[in-house]
């Protein structure tokens, strides 16, 4: 089934959803009627259930994965704080075990009982997509006995060491590539949620080879020779990768079943703050600031002012609110004051240091940020506040992950044109990898600038309306389509300016992180791998561990008249459990330390590999992190 045929929300797309997910419910209440489902729904469900649950991606993407990422982030500070929480930490490993792995390996075993091995191979490929999340997340995984409850009653799975999971995904994808080469559509499962504009054994083929390509890629650090085996394998099998977006693979999303239910996109609809709450989704200033710098057109359609009225986070939309509107004005540095249209949330673990906008001495405190459109009106006379919105309220109000573009609706990618073609760039700047692909890196930034519209992201509506706004009340000159080839201009110029291999990875990776905004898990396994883009620390150096902000005898806002007297330092990270060291992984959740703690603390030692206690885990590094710093 191609989900092509309902991506427009009509009542015969939700059906049509909803037939291939039908029995989502009781793989949920009852955990031990597996077996008696059609393997169709456990496939479905499968590819579906890892990119569906909102509470899940808020905690493992939104407040975790992205903010330490650094190119998103939360007022939840476990991610960007550097700190433990087991409640946004677990919820990602209880996801793909708990839900997920049990009903791939049970349908593997009916299905290999049965000989049909094109649709083995199907769930094989389904169950690495799922597992190499886990892996890029945990480090040691069990792969080997993952999910063999039903069949074998391994309650207790063992650890398989990250290098040795890796290898055997490497085989799995191999194997079941070999076999889906030889297959007809006939011979697979095609009530299926993963869509691309291909279809049949070739769309599986074409995602096992782009698999090979990043498990390669991310052998890169760790062993490089047998990375690049595997990348060129992946690389250059007659089945060919995924080479354009009509070749992407990714999952469409209907909202039927509301917030809490099985086919919403899960980042969405925290990013909405429909599972618990606000859910403090913004972008950092690192990442906001790189973008204004580089003039990225994107920032119309990622990037937004929320609005929280009726308790749901959406875009602010009303423009008339707007005054001079500037997306490419930067907030300021440290120690100084502007009235810019879009500020980020600074990496740390205190409010002042956070979202601090200048220090009044009046009042004996720091102006913070607003988190949404008029959250500091005063109850008293809002009408003549100067932070409403429509006045000074719209130069202090953070800048969030847009809702219009990232909600229920979005499609989830598995793997895109563009995260292929930054792989094949970035094996072009690793000289043992032995690929020379001059024109890889201009496709990717091209493609990660087309990706929201060739893959039907909702948004385009907003990113119209405001780029006519800052044409008519900024720069009657803006030409969005020439500022997006200006940027892919600007951006190829930057890679060929670069001395070396080195500085050219840098260039790409930057790239590939920025085109991650809202996924939070690659964009954390990316800087993990490389400890690129540079501008992300991996120690958060002594003179950032502080902010100055500027200093004001009142506030510049009610009276425009005052002038800065000097700056006020004020407390921004804390060290959190690491010691302002960027964790490389999440724990394990406090669960799995008990319930089979001799396998999770085998493992804990054995990757710890001699680095005494005292080191909390989640600084210890995974076998596949950059190792050099």
């Amino acid at each position: 089934m191609n989900l092509k045929r309902y991506i427009l929300g009509t009542a015969v797309a939700t059906l049509s959803l909803i037939g291939c997910t039908e029995k989502f419910e009781e793989m949920n209440t009852n955990p031990w009627t597996s077996n008696n489902l059609d393997v169709q729904h456990l496939m479905t469900f499968s590819q579906l259930k890892m990119f569906s649950n909102g509470a899940e991606a808020w905690r493992g993407n939104i407040i975790t994965s992205g903010p330490i990422a650094q190119n998103t982030a939360c007022l939840y500070t476990t991610g960007q704080g550097f700190a433990i929480d087991d409640s946004h930490t677990s919820p990602t490993f209880d996801l793909i075990y708990g839900d997920v792995t049990r009903n791939i390996t049970d349908a593997v075993d009916r299905l290999t009982n049965e000989g049909k091995t094109a649709q083995v191979a199907q769930f094989t490929i389904i169950k690495v997509v799922n597992l190499l999340r886990a892996t890029q997340i945990y480090g040691d995984i069990p792969y080997s006995e993952a999910g063999k409850g039903f069949s074998e009653f391994v309650y207790y799975p063992k650890y398989d060491a990250q290098e040795d999971a890796l290898k055997a995904m490497v085989s799995d994808l191999q194997s079941a590539r070999d076999v889906l080469s030889n297959a007809s559509t006939g011979d697979i499962i095609t009530y299926d949620l993963y869509d691309a504009g291909i279809s049949g054994p070739s769309k599986y083929v074409k995602l096992a080879n782009s698999l090979l390509m990043k498990i390669g890629l991310m052998m890169s650090e760790a062993d490089p020779s047998t990375g690049a085996t595997v990348f060129n394998d992946g690389y250059s099998h007659s089945g060919g990768y995924i080479s354009n977006w009509s070749e992407a693979v990714y999952v469409r999303h209907v909202s039927d079943g509301g917030p809490w239910g099985e086919h919403v996109n899960g980042t969405g609809i925290a990013v909405e703050g429909q599972v618990g709450g606000f859910s403090y989704t913004y972008l950092s200033e690192l990442a906001l600031k790189s973008m204004q710098d580089n003039l990225d057109p994107r920032m119309f359609r990622v990037v937004s002012h929320l609005d929280y009225t009726g308790g749901i986070s959406k875009a602010m939309s009303d423009t008339t609110q707007y005054t001079n509107f500037n997306p490419f004005l930067k907030a300021g540095d440290e120690g100084t004051f502007v009235k810019a249209h879009y500020r980020g949330v600074r990496l740390g673990d205190n409010g002042d240091g956070n979202r601090g906008v200048f220090f009044n001495v009046e009042k004996n405190g720091a102006q913070q940020a607003a988190y949404w459109v008029n959250q500091n009106l005063a109850e008293d006379a809002p009408d003549e506040d100067p932070y409403q919105f429509n006045n000074d309220g719209q130069f202090i109000t953070l800048a969030g992950l847009n809702p219009a573009t990232f909600n229920q609706l979005s499609p989830s990618i598995v793997i895109g044109a563009d995260e292929v073609q930054f792989m094949i760039a970035e094996a072009s700047t690793i000289p043992s990898y032995g690929v020379a692909d001059a024109s890889a890196f201009q496709r990717a930034v091209e493609f990660a600038m087309s990706k929201y519209n060739s893959l039907d992201f909702p948004g385009a509506d907003y990113e119209s309306m405001f780029v006519e706004l800052y044409k008519r009340q900024t720069d009657t000159n803006y030409d969005h389509t020439a500022a997006v080839t200006d940027y892919v201009t600007a951006a190829v110029a930057r890679y060929n300016a670069a001395v070396d291999n080195d500085a050219r990875r840098d260039v790409v990776v930057y790239e590939q992180w920025i085109s991650l905004l809202g996924d939070g898990y690659n964009s954390f396994a990316l800087w993990n791998r490389t400890h690129l883009p540079s501008i992300v620390d991996y120690v958060i150096p002594e003179a950032d561990r502080d902010y100055d902000l500027p200093k004001y005898p009142s506030d510049p806002l009610v009276d425009p008249s005052v002038v800065q007297d000097g700056i006020q330092e004020v407390p921004l990270h804390r060290g959190g459990v690491t010691n302002w060291v960027r964790p490389s992984r999440f724990p394990y959740p406090n669960r799995e330390l008990n319930v089979n703690a001799a396998n999770a603390n085998e493992a804990m030692q054995r990757q710890r590999g001699g680095v005494g206690e005292s080191t909390n885990f989640i600084a210890i590094k995974q076998w596949y992190s950059n190792q050099s710093n």
